[in-house]
C-alpha cells in the first residue's frame, strides 16, 4: 500500500506544471535597433542594469517595451505587470506607481547648455552668481528671447519642474515627445533650432560623440538643479506591481553592493569623471569602492 502511494505521488507530481514565471513588460526609451543610428545610446544603462538585476532569476521575465516617457507613465497607470527604471520619483508619479526605496541609478546632476560659439553664451556667463551658477527663473524672466529644448512628460526635479511648468514661459519651450527623445534635442542644440538645452552630462557625452560633426558647447551649473540625480524603479500601483516592487528593491539592496554594479555606471560616463561619480555612488549606496 506504502509503495503504492509513493507510485501515485510520483505520477502527480510529474503532471504539475512547473512555476510559471511571472513575465512583466520593463518600459524603455532605448533600442539596440533605434534609427537611425545615431539617436541609438552608445551605452544602455538602463538595459545593462536590468540584465544585472535578473541574472540568475527563474521567478520573473522581462520583456523590454520601447516607449516614449509619458507612454511609459501612462502605460503603468494601464498595464498590471509593469515597471520603469531609471526614472526620477516625484509626488505625481507616486500617486500611479511604487518605487523601490533604494535607488536604480545615480549620475550627475543636469547642466545648461548652449553653443560655445552663440552670443548666447557670451551674456550667460555675465549672469553667474556667486556660486559660478545660472538661476533658471533668472532666466526666465529675462527680456532674453531664448529658446530652451526640453522633453515632453520628463520630470527635471522638483524645482526645474516647478519652473518649467508655469504658464507664462511656455512660449520659451519647444518639447519633444519621441523614443529619441535625448538625441533629438541635442539635434536641435546643435544645429542652432534651440539656444539652450537641460541636459544629463552622461547623456550629453554618449551622443555627442556619435555625431558626425565636431560643435563645441559650454555647459552651466543650474541653482535649481540637485548636484546628482537618482534615478528608480517604478511599477505600477496593483498587487503584481507591488511584488515586483519588492523583487526589485532586494535585489538593489545585494547588487549595489557589487563592483559590477558600479562598472555598469561607470561605463556611461567619461573617464574624466569616473572618480567622481565613484564617490557620488559610494555616497548613495554606502560602499567603499
Amino acid at each position: 500500500m506504502f509503495k503504492s502511494l509513493i507510485v501515485i505521488w510520483f505520477g502527480l507530481s510529474l503532471a504539475l506544471p512547473c512555476a510559471a514565471k511571472q513575465k512583466f513588460i520593463w518600459l524603455t526609451d532605448s533600442s539596440p535597433d533605434q534609427q537611425p543610428q545615431q539617436y541609438r545610446q552608445a551605452l544602455d544603462v538602463n538595459g545593462v542594469t536590468l540584465g544585472l538585476l535578473m541574472q540568475g532569476i527563474s521567478d520573473f521575465q522581462a520583456e523590454p517595451v520601447q516607449t516614449t516617457t509619458e507612454r511609459a507613465m501612462a502605460m503603468l497607470k494601464t498595464e498590471a505587470s509593469a515597471c520603469a527604471g531609471n526614472r526620477l520619483k516625484n509626488a505625481e508619479r507616486l500617486t500611479f506607481s511604487y518605487a523601490t526605496a533604494i535607488p536604480h541609478t545615480v549620475f550627475p546632476g543636469l547642466r545648461l547648455y548652449s553653443k560655445s560659439s552663440s552670443k548666447t553664451t557670451a551674456w550667460l556667463k555675465q549672469q553667474l552668481n556667486d556660486q559660478q551658477q545660472l538661476s533658471l527663473q533668472h532666466l526666465l524672466e529675462s527680456d532674453q528671447k531664448l529658446q530652451f529644448a526640453v522633453g515632453g512628460g520628463r520630470s527635471y526635479g522638483e524645482q526645474l519642474d516647478t519652473l518649467l511648468k508655469q504658464p507664462q514661459w511656455q512660449h520659451k519651450f519647444w518639447q519633444r515627445r519621441s523614443v529619441d527623445m535625448s538625441a533629438g534635442l541635442i539635434d536641435m542644440l546643435v544645429q542652432g533650432r534651440v539656444d539652450l538645452l537641460i541636459e544629463y552630462p552622461n547623456v550629453m557625452q554618449h551622443y555627442l560623440a556619435q555625431q558626425s560633426t565636431d560643435t563645441q558647447l559650454t555647459s552651466f551649473s543650474i541653482q535649481e538643479a540637485e548636484p546628482y540625480m537618482l534615478g528608480y524603479i517604478l511599477c505600477a500601483k496593483t498587487p503584481e506591481g507591488q511584488q515586483l516592487t519588492e523583487f526589485f528593491q532586494q535585489r538593489l539592496q545585494s547588487l549595489s553592493q557589487q563592483k559590477s554594479y558600479l562598472e555598469a555606471h561607470l561605463a556611461w560616463v567619461d573617464a574624466a569623471d569616473r572618480e567622481q561619480l565613484t564617490l557620488l555612488y559610494n555616497q548613495v549606496f554606502d560602499t567603499s569602492f
